[in-house]
């Protein structure tokens, strides 16, 4: 028997908000997952999410991949490199 494995999609801001799109369009779960080729927990997740990804979007653009900032900035690194 043969397993098959998918490579995991990270979507863009652009493709989560085609999926919220979607999915205000009262499209099933079900119908979404097979255009964009996800799996229904990530359409899930976006759906959950779906007013901190539209706000973040507004304020960086469709281009964003991830909405998590650094726990520690640039300059903490530099400053605890070298003590």
């Amino acid at each position: 028997m043969t397993t098959v494995t998918n490579k995991r999609k990270v979507l863009s801001g652009k493709g989560k908000f085609k999926v919220m799109r979607e999915m205000e369009n009262c499209k099933k779960k079900a119908v979404v997952c097979r255009k964009f080729g996800l799996v229904s927990s990530t359409i899930q997740t976006i759906w959950k999410h779906g007013t901190k990804i539209i706000s973040v979007l507004e304020q960086n653009g469709l281009r964003i991949k991830r909405i998590r900032k650094p726990e520690r900035s640039a300059a903490s690194v530099i400053l605890a490199i070298d003590k």
